[in-house]
Formats: structure tokens, sequence, C-alpha cells
């Protein structure tokens, strides 16, 4: 396992070298590169974010809280009864146990591992949509920027595991489908894939469910304006898009009564992330998104180059006109495409651009991995905007490869910057973990004395990454207790619960981690565990205060105690 340090230039500066490559790769478009270009790029991608992966600990809490929950899941897989996603969907956490059955360990490195593979699997499908829609230099220009970003970036909400991924790879599959359909005679196999997938979003993550609506709203348009179906014919296809859609939900709703979670389900997932949001007005969120995408870091450099391409295009459209000469030629002025696709390329980016904006505004609440949501649309952009300006002349077509240069160069620029100021070019540092080391805190020192990896473990606060550490799984449905903490509409509900669970699971270890380094929640007097009585009641009759570790309170159960004197 490589090591990396707070500034390794011995391998930013090859690896940005390599950067330059690829963009001369794209200026000249060597004929036997078509193939190669996009492995290629995931190779280059995986390299640049190396760093990051290799890095064993949490780069965000979010990380922490689904590596818990997988690791539960493995023990005990009925989700709502043993784990509570809250935000995330049951998708994300049943996920991340599968670099398990490989034999990789539930940590951070096999969760960097996966956020890497899903993210590769997400730009693969969205280029294959671009390459069928735009053609396939046009998807290679709209490629190579988001390598950058999700490369080069140090912002931690790209790089760790969250919970948009598996519902961007989701979409993006839907949409490459779409794109082949559209393409082609639409058949009933693939429609009910369609569907299928569309109804898989919801439980990656709800937030996605109207981007959804909008791919499958395309797939219906482009079945209904194909004049060689009657409207028999039509009508069973949209049935068949349907019941597709459904199949997936039908089908956990019933996993969820068999295992007698129905109610947890409606209740927590449902009613609970309705209810979830910071407050605010729409059109304020909407009128905020500058100040958005500006909390992207690096991600607010994609948006202005998506921009400027746009506006480029707009100004050679009333400068000059289309010429087949220069770099390539657009696949929009091929024979194959007519008014009708631009209309439905148009149409489909924008609703689906726009949709987007509400679904990642619609809470207020600004994380920067929603931002996620927002790269398949902008990719998509992107390529098509490409398609257009390689019809035009070679000043049109250098002016817009300029912009990518510039784009490039900008990565460089911050990176020296940071050097020289001393700031670190590589905020996750591993050189001195150890390897494939998990690092402990003190307090989980402690808790192993009295349980063993595998044993139910509770931490009251919001420090999931102790679970992580301690290698034992959530006695409690909800391993980060903000919501059994702080005022909403359902606290006595989520309270109650976790009474419930505390109980059923009987941890031979509790931890009340609030305190100075705990997230959020700092102040024992009216945020520890006793704001709960008939929680304080159960851990003061049946647990051991040991002592503070981590300015963490530490019980251990009294027979464990006992045994361990």
């Amino acid at each position: 396992m490589p090591g990396f340090n707070l500034s390794p230039t011995s391998y930013f500066t090859p690896t940005y070298l390599i950067c330059w490559l690829l963009l001369g790769w794209l200026v000249l478009r060597p004929k036997w590169g078509n193939r190669l270009f996009l492995p290629f790029s995931l190779v280059l991608l995986f390299l640049l974010r190396l760093p990051s992966i290799c890095f064993n600990n949490e780069i965000n809490p979010d990380e922490s809280q689904m590596i818990t929950q997988a690791m539960t899941l493995a023990q005990d897989p009925v989700y709502f009864r043993s784990v509570d996603g809250t935000t995330g969907g049951p998708l994300d956490s049943y996920a991340l146990v599968v670099p398990s059955w490989v034999g990789l360990p539930f940590d951070y490195i096999s969760a960097h591992l996966l956020a890497f593979g899903l993210i590769a699997l997400f730009l693969i499908f969205t280029f294959r949509a671009a390459q069928l829609w735009f053609g396939i230099q046009s998807a290679q220009l709209a490629l190579f920027p988001l390598v950058l970003l999700l490369g080069m970036t140090q912002n931690g909400d790209f790089l760790h595991y969250n919970s948009e991924l598996v519902a961007i790879v989701l979409l993006a599959l839907a949409t490459y489908l779409l794109a082949r359909q559209q393409q082609s005679v639409p058949v009933r196999p693939q429609l009910f894939l369609i569907g299928f997938l569309l109804g898989m979003v919801p439980f990656g993550k709800l937030q996605g469910v109207p981007l959804a609506a909008v791919v499958g709203l395309f797939t219906g348009i482009d079945v209904l304006r194909r004049p060689t179906f009657s409207v028999p014919q039509k009508a069973g296809q949209l049935a068949i898009l349907g019941v597709g859609s459904l199949l997936f939900p039908a089908l956990f709703v019933l996993f969820m009564a068999v295992s007698g979670q129905l109610d947890s389900f409606v209740t927590f997932y449902i009613e609970g992330n309705f209810n979830y949001a910071t407050g605010g007005n729409q059109l304020d969120n909407l009128l905020h998104l500058p100040r958005f995408f500006g909390k992207g870091s690096e991600f607010a450099w994609l948006v202005s180059l998506t921009i400027a391409l746009l506006a480029i295009w707009f100004a050679a459209s009333q400068l000059t006109r289309p010429t087949q000469n220069g770099l390539g030629v657009s696949a929009i002025s091929a024979d194959r495409a007519n008014r009708a696709d631009h209309l439905f390329y148009t149409g489909f980016l924008s609703l689906l651009t726009l949709i987007t904006f509400y679904a990642i505004t619609r809470t207020g609440s600004e994380y920067v991995h929603y931002l996620f949501f927002l790269m398949g649309p902008l990719m998509l952009w992107m390529a098509y905007i490409w398609s257009a300006l390689l019809a035009y002349n070679q000043p049109v077509q250098w002016l817009g490869l300029g912009l990518v240069a510039v784009y490039l160069l900008s990565f460089g620029v911050q990176a020296l910057s940071r050097y020289q100021q001393g700031t670190p070019m590589n905020p996750y540092p591993s050189d001195n973990q150890g390897g494939w080391h998990l690092p402990k805190a003190d307090i989980v020192k402690e808790i192993v004395k009295y349980a063993q990896p595998g044993e139910k473990l509770v931490v009251w606060g919001w420090r999931c990454d102790y679970y992580v550490q301690a290698q034992m799984p959530q006695g409690v449905a909800e391993n980060h207790t903000i919501r059994s903490t702080f005022a909403h509409p359902m606290l006595d509900i989520y309270q109650r619960r976790y009474v419930a669970d505390f109980k059923r699971s009987f941890p031979p270890v509790f931890v009340d981690a609030v305190g100075s380094q705990n997230l959020w929640m700092n102040d024992r007097k009216t945020q520890g565990f006793e704001i709960i009585s008939p929680l304080a009641q159960f851990v003061s009759a049946n647990y051991r205060y040991v002592g503070l570790f981590n300015d963490a309170r530490l019980y251990v159960r009294n027979d464990r105690f006992n045994a361990n004197r």
C-alpha cells in the first residue's frame, strides 16, 4: 500500500503532466485513440485519486456512518431493523457490503475504492450516452474536464463515499439506455430495464427521484413520437416501462412487510426524509446557486467552463456559419440528426438541469456532495455544445480548446500556490498510517478491552468512526443521534425507537461521545444521553461508568466490567 505525505510533489508532477498529454490527445486525435481514450482517462482518474483512496480515515463523517451500517447489515441484513440510513438510501449501505465479498475489510480504503468504482461507472455510462447522441470526439471533450475535477480536487465532498453515488450510476445507466433506444427501435426488455433502474433510484437517494422522473418522461416521449407504432403498441411499451419502474419498489416493500419493518420504512424513510430540511424559501435557495457552486471549489470552474463554451457557440452562430473543415464534424450536422432530435436533446437537457437545480436546493442545506447530481447534466451539455463547435472553423474550435487548457492550467496554478504557501497539496496523508492499517482513538483502545470485534456497540452523539475503528456493528438503528436530540416533529418517535433498540441489543459497551470532539453535539447538559429518561435509567441500572476518553464518557455493562476486573 503506497503512502503519500502532505506535499507529494514527486507524484503530483508526473500525473499532472499526463493530464496535459491527454489534452494533447484530444487535439491531435490519433485514429487509433478512440477506443483507448475512455480506459486511459479512467486509469488517469484512479492515479489522481490514489492519495485520497489510500487515506484510511474518514474524509467526511458520512463515510463512517455508512461503513458502520454496512458492517451491521453483514450481520443482520434487514434494513430499518438493524440500521437507518436517514437521508441516504438502503442501496448506499448495502453497496458497501460488496467489497467484503472479495475479502476487503469494512474500512475507509475499501469505501474509497468503491467510491472510485461507482464514479468510473457513472462516467462510462454518461460518456456512452454522449457518444451516441453527439459523437465520439464531443464525448471525449466533455469527459476530460470531469476527470480533472474528480481527480485533482482536494474537496472532500467529491472524494469520499457518499449517498449520491449509487443514484447517479443508476441515472447514468438509464440515460445511456435511453440514448440507445433513441438511436434505434425501442424494444420491450430495454424499456423494462430503464424502468427498473429508475425505480431503484429512490432507494439510493430520494433526492434523485425528480431526475429519474425526467429520464422516464423522455423515455415515454421517445416511444410516443415513433410514427411506425400504432396506439396499442405505444400503450403496451409505456406499460412495460411503468411495470419496470414499479417492480423494485414493490419488491422492497414486500421485503419490509415480510420482515415486519414496513411501518419503519414509511415512518423513518418516507416521512422522515420529507420532513428533513433546514427551511428557507425555494426561490432564495435557487438564487444562492452561485454561492453553492463556490462551496464546491473547482466545481465552480466546471460550471464557468460550460457557460464559456456556450458563449463561444452563441457568438460563433452569430458571426459565422458551420463548416465541415477543422478538427471534426458535428454529430448534429450528420444525416441521422434532424430537427426533432435537436428539440429532444435540448428539451431533455434543459428540463433535467432545471429539475436538478430544484433537487439540490430543496432542503437549503447546500451540502457540496449534492452537486454530484449536476455532473451528468453538465457533461451532456458540454458534449452537446462541443458537437456544435466542432462544425465551425478552426479558430472557433481552438478557442474552445484554449478554454479547456486554461481550466487544466488552473489546477496546476492552484497546486503550485498551495506548495509555495505551505498549504498541504494533499490533505489526506497516509505516509505514517502503517499501510492498510486502521488508526484507533484512545477511547477505542479502551472499548476493545471490554468487547470484541463483531459485538454490538452503541455511541450516543455523532462519532461513527468509533464503530469503524473498533470493527463493531451498531446496536441501534440510528448510529448518529441528531434526530434523537434536536427538536423536530418526530423527536419522540426517534427517542422511543432508540431506547427500544438499545434494550434489544444490550451492548457490552456504551459511549456518550457528546463533548469537544463530537460533531454538532458538544453540550453534555442539554445533549447528553440523559435527555431521554428511560435510557438514562437503563444505563444507570445496567452499566458502570469507566472514565472519560477523547472527551467522551465510556460505560461498560456490569457483567462485562466485573469479568474484566
